[in-house]
């Protein structure tokens, strides 16, 4: 990405702008230095605009001072990471107030035997797991601009990478963080509160409702053995289906990654890949545990590769694991670095339709010879989370047209597909123009009530996520009443309000997967035995209290059930408290960034938010 989004109109007047300078320049340090706000208000591939200032705080209360002061102007106020961001989530300009978190990078305890860490927003994600890794354990999130990106970028953008499949995204581990919020009150929230999971809120919401000052992450062990796999396959199709055959025996692996012809021959061009150039796609495969589990998984996963699979490698080696991945793992540098024009997709679909999206790709890809010159995918394949990533000549006259129409081709097929129009960048200012192609109005009315629940002036991160509001979208009050209270702790909720509705109980499994739909009214007894039948399993459904209902089991969720349910959970469709209308939030997908992910209001909600009628988890085959 190479080019800067328009902003929108949210900016302060100048007397305001100049009073609130006055008031805040105690709080941090104060920089108006041109140089220093163009390259600080753009990203690392040059997205972005140059503020009016930049304030660089370096604890807590100066950021809580900060915000209060903002609210009182009506300054907005635009929070920086480490801006390795894809999706254009961080746009300054005139008017506003750059807020560089990077001062409070400080790792602040590691509880080694309790298998966590409290950090500050601004540590780097490699260099936490350089601290943690001598203890040997891991902060398990490992974008591929680990290097770059924060902690605190990792939770409001919902960070995944290679490894997610394994042992999940950002949410999957973190404990709790402390929130400064728009108006420059605090608060802490926690994987363990009771009622709806405003933590999960909070992460993945791309700097627009809360500064997260402090995080506590849970920490894992490093596996004792990783061995590497790399299987190149004569179609597209056959790679898949060696993927979902791998998933289907049981076996988990830590990783599996994917790159395409395209991908392979045009990245060739740039550096060596060191890949097969005459696959039609290749597939790098980790597994990891105990020598035992390894031995055992490796040797399952090599003999279906080896199916398929026209060249099978094996590195168990660290400097043959480290080469074998270097092809993949080199990309990102590699295309900043080349001078060519390009641009970095996220798109994911159900693991079963990766073929079906790599063809629709590359179909794109042809119609718009004139325009690109050619489009790379890459991804993490075991999450069907795809990165096409196109190319072009930046002095040709068609690229940009070409280039618009391909993204917008690809963002199409990927919902027809059953996906989501975002994986792991996020919305930022790039996707914006989508939001209405991936959420009916309704659901596009419901988040912007969670956005004025937290942020009722609209100063924190503005333009960002969610786009223009449209006289189609419904009232959203009751619902947006409901965030609020819970944020300040006045939720009261009415027994009588109604869990689930329309007596769904149906139940899916999807094998290709690993998804389970299940009607909200089916009762616990009927969705296990139905989990026996297929032989799968389903950590988000109790084996006790057979005759409640799923929907109740999320509703009403404590304890170690609501944990069950906070990592299982891909998405729920209800009837939204104002009107009871039909909404979707979530999919079934293994990855989805695309908006506030309001489905983690309906874990413990008990019908504030609206009553259940589907529900959508992750499960795993039996061994």
């Amino acid at each position: 990405m190479t080019t800067s989004t328009p902003l929108d109109e949210t900016s302060s007047d100048s007397d305001a702008f100049v009073r609130f300078t006055k008031a805040a320049a105690d709080y941090g340090d104060v920089i108006t230095d041109q140089t220093t706000l163009t390259e600080r208000g753009h990203d690392f591939w040059g997205v972005g605009a140059t503020a009016d200032l930049l304030l660089r705080p370096h604890d807590r209360e100066q950021i809580a001072a900060i915000m209060a002061i903002a609210s009182e102007y009506g300054v907005p106020v635009v929070p920086r990471g480490g801006a390795s961001n894809c999706s254009g989530g961080m746009m300054p300009g005139a008017g506003r107030v750059l807020l560089d978190l990077s001062g409070l990078n400080q790792i602040l305890e590691v509880d080694v035997a309790g298998r966590r860490a409290r950090v500050e927003p601004g540590v780097v994600n490699f260099d936490l797991q350089e601290h943690v890794a001598p203890h040997g354990l891991c902060f398990s999130p490992d974008p591929v601009s680990s290097h770059l990106c924060t902690v605190g970028g990792n939770v409001i953008e919902n960070a995944g990478g290679p490894h997610a499949l394994k042992y999940g995204v950002t949410y999957n581990h973190i404990l709790s963080v402390d929130v400064v919020l728009p108006d420059g009150s605090t608060t802490t929230l926690s994987a363990d509160d009771d009622g709806p999971d405003l933590l999960g809120l909070i992460i993945g919401s791309e700097g627009t409702l809360g500064i997260v000052t402090e995080v506590t992450v849970a920490l894992r062990p490093i596996a004792d053995v990783t061995h590497s796999l790399m299987g190149a396959f004569p179609t597209a199709r056959e790679a898949a289906d060696t993927i979902a055959a791998i998933i289907a025996s049981g076996v988990v692996p830590a990783a599996v990654e994917w790159l395409d012809h395209a991908g392979i021959n045009g990245l060739q061009e740039l550096y060596d890949t060191g890949y097969p150039l005459d696959a039609a796609a290749v597939v790098l495969i980790d597994v990891d545990g105990t020598a035992a589990d390894v031995a055992r998984d490796q040797a399952a996963v090599e003999k279906l590769l080896r199916e398929r699979a026209t060249e099978v490698r094996i590195a168990e080696a660290e400097k043959d694991r480290t080469a074998l991945w270097h092809g993949r793992l080199n990309l990102p540098v590699a295309v900043a670095q080349s001078g060519m024009g390009f641009f970095i997709g996220d798109v994911t679909v159900p693991r079963n339709r990766i073929p079906e999206m790599q063809d629709a790709i590359q179909a794109t890809a042809e119609r718009h010879r004139d325009g690109l010159t050619f489009i790379a995918v890459t991804g993490h394949a075991g999450d069907g989370d795809l990165h096409p990533t196109s190319f072009f000549d930046r002095d040709n006259p068609k690229a940009a047209a070409a280039l618009a129409a391909a993204n917008d081709e690809i963002i199409d097929a990927a919902l027809r597909l059953g996906g989501t129009i975002t994986g792991e960048h996020g919305v930022g200012t790039e996707k914006i123009q989508f939001m209405t192609k991936r959420f009916n109005p309704t659901e596009i009315s419901v988040q912007r009530s969670v956005k004025a629940a937290f942020d009722p002036a609209g100063l924190l991160n503005p333009g960002v996520m969610l786009p223009e509001r449209s006289s189609d979208e419904p009232d959203s009050g009751t619902f947006g009443a409901a965030v609020g209270n819970a944020l300040t702790g006045h939720l009261a909720v009415d027994p009588g309000l109604p869990l689930t509705t329309g007596e769904v109980t149906d139940i899916t499994v999807n094998l290709g997967n690993l998804s389970l739909v299940v009607g909200a009214d089916a009762t616990v007894e009927q969705v296990n035995r139905y989990l026996a039948e297929h032989r799968v399993r389903c950590a988000a459904v109790p084996g006790v209290g057979a005759e409640r209902t799923i929907g109740e089991v999320v509703a009403t969720a404590t304890g170690i059930e609501r944990d069950h349910v906070r990592h299982g959970l891909l998405g729920v469709d209800v009837a939204v408290v104002d009107g009871q209308t039909p909404a979707r939030f979530g999919a079934e997908t293994m990855k989805d960034v695309a908006g506030y992910d309001v489905k983690r209001l309906f874990i413990g909600g008990r019908g504030a938010f609206g009553a259940l009628t589907n529900l959508i988890f992750k499960i795993s085959v039996e061994g």
